[in-house]
């Protein structure tokens, strides 16, 4: 089964959405929200694993920026300085919740 690549990641500020076109043709819009709520790092991981929600602020979901990380993986930087999480593309895919990716 071949890798699941983004081809374009652009975030929307006025949507707060992370736009991403993928090499398949797929187009996935992720919210802000979904994306943090999901952050696989350790510490958020652990939260989760407790049953506790991060506490929100206008902060902790404002994305600041962006990186590839080698040839499999995004980070994000957000506004509360949060900046661990390393989304694979495959995990990032499975955020998808349009009607194509729920089924």
């Amino acid at each position: 089964m071949p890798m699941i690549v983004p081809r374009t990641v652009t975030p929307d500020a006025s949507a707060r959405v992370l736009r991403i076109t993928w090499a398949d043709g797929h187009e996935s819009a992720i919210p802000y929200a979904a994306l943090r709520d999901a952050c696989p790092c350790a510490q958020c991981r652990d939260e989760r694993e407790k049953g506790r929600r991060a506490l929100r602020m206008a902060l902790s979901v404002q994305l600041v920026g962006w990186k590839r990380i080698g040839n499999y993986a995004l980070t994000f930087e957000w506004g509360d300085s949060h900046n661990q999480g390393i989304f694979a593309y495959d995990r990032l895919r499975a955020l998808c919740d349009c009607a194509t990716c729920v089924r």
